[in-house]
């Protein structure tokens, strides 16, 4: 017999699998009967998600939904921006005069304190074609406030 290691295989897998499996396992570890619906803590997280796309078009206001050391991705591939100025500085360079962005939420799912959503965001500037982004929208919700939110283009 060799005394050599074993090769060892690692395998990375994307954010969006490995976050897939951690919600897969949480529905699965806190099962209750599919008509019992959200519970009220889990109906707060999704009010507070809800309040917070509303308010996009006013980026003072949503930030003001968001833990004061926020954790946000606006696009998964770009390192994270952290805290509420921050935060509202990349959203009022998006939200800039002549820009309209609509928001349509296709579904949501809620496990414990992690809202899930599937989105449909239309960003339309004056004099340009309008663009058109399928989103799925991952936040954590604690103490009543958006603690971390990462969108996924739902590709």
């Amino acid at each position: 017999m060799s005394d050599l290691p074993v090769p060892v295989r690692k395998r990375a897998f994307p954010r969006s699998v490995s976050l897939l499996a951690l919600l897969l396992l949480a529905g699965g570890l806190a099962p209750r009967a599919a008509e019992a619906g959200p519970s009220a803590a889990e109906q707060a997280a999704i009010e507070v998600v809800d309040r917070f796309i509303a308010a996009w078009d006013d980026p003072d206001a949503a930030v003001a939904l968001l833990a004061p050391e926020a954790s946000v991705r606006m696009v998964e591939d770009q390192p994270p921006i952290v805290g509420r100025a921050a935060i509202g500085d990349a959203m009022k360079g998006f939200m800039k005069p002549g820009v309209s962005l609509t928001v349509e939420t296709v579904a949501t799912t809620v496990y414990g304190p992690i809202v899930v959503n599937r989105r449909i965001d239309t960003m339309k500037t004056e004099g340009e074609a309008e663009q058109v982004f399928p989103v799925v929208g991952v936040f954590l919700v604690k103490d009543g406030l958006i603690a971390e939110w990462t969108d996924y283009l739902d590709r």
